[in-house]
């Protein structure tokens, strides 16, 4: 499977406008309209990254990046985060979970040598997308914290030598 990023503006929404998630998915994920009316309203719009991911020219999915001020608070000084990741319900279940935290991976390493890791927060209810993430390098730090949804487990994936 080929997957490419493609960096969005934060404008960008009717790139990614069609993809749809599976409904039990939605307690977790926020939906685009208001990631994309958060990152018009951003504090930090130059420390927050939207990218779609292509495959066969078609968008597949979406994430975003965090980095600097925009970073949450129970991320570390020298990671990125990965926000609001999701994958076309008519591509999941084939690889592209994993690919997208691939590319990010690859993103952050590329154009912020200095990061030392990608983090994020997943529900822990969400047994599928952790599961995604734990196959794709990020491991459990044990932390957690309470969010919009409830518990998140905070995972983190080291970038870089050793990474």
């Amino acid at each position: 499977m080929r997957a490419a990023l493609k960096s969005l503006s934060h404008f960008d929404y009717a790139v990614v406008a069609h993809l749809k998630i599976e409904p039990e998915q939605e307690d977790f994920v926020d939906s685009l309209d208001l990631v994309f009316s958060e990152l018009r309203n951003s504090s930090w719009p130059g420390l927050e990254h939207a990218f779609s991911m292509v495959a066969s020219d078609e968008v597949v999915g979406f994430f975003v990046l965090r980095e600097g001020a925009a970073l949450p608070e129970w991320a570390y000084p020298n990671a990125m985060t990965l926000h609001s990741l999701c994958v076309d319900r008519a591509y999941q279940g084939i690889g592209y979970g994993r690919a997208a935290t691939k590319l990010a991976a690859r993103w952050v390493s590329k154009n912020r040598p200095y990061v030392g890791s990608l983090m994020l927060g997943v529900n822990v209810r969400n047994e599928t997308a952790r599961a995604v993430y734990l196959k794709s390098g990020f491991r459990d730090t044990g932390a957690t914290h309470f969010g919009p949804s409830g518990t998140q487990n905070i995972l983190e994936h080291k970038i870089g030598l050793g990474g």
